[in-house]
């Protein structure tokens, strides 16, 4: 079974999610120690996705261990911008606020989808 690209991510770049979370740790301990991997990850990747520079080198890394193909870095790299650009602002499917608990406080219009066959 082929890995799926975050998880190829995590190991490739396993060194600098540990400095990044060292550096969040010193930030704020009290609120990061509760955070899991998966949520420690995320926000890495959302602060990479702050930084064009910081993503061309996760970038270069991902590509150049010749584990992670640019076409998956790439897919992987605009769902999460979709992702982001979802949470800012704040427009869901129902289907979506569904399956990834969208907390309704977070919601702030919805869509919906139909396709005519």
């Amino acid at each position: 079974m082929e890995n799926l690209a975050p998880e190829i991510m995590k190991e490739v770049l396993s060194q600098d999610i540990a400095k990044f979370k060292r550096y969040v740790m010193e930030i704020n301990s009290e609120e990061f120690s509760e955070y899991s991997e998966e949520k420690l990850f995320s926000l890495y990747i959302f602060s990479v996705l702050d930084n064009m520079n910081a993503l061309k080198i996760v970038k270069n890394k991902c590509i150049n261990s010749g584990k992670l193909s640019s076409k998956k870095f790439n897919e992987f790299i605009y769902l999460s911008m979709k992702y982001v650009d979802k949470i800012n602002i704040g427009k869901w499917s129902w289907y979506e606020i569904n399956e990834l608990n969208i907390p309704i406080e977070e919601v702030k219009s919805t869509t919906l989808t139909y396709t005519i066959l």
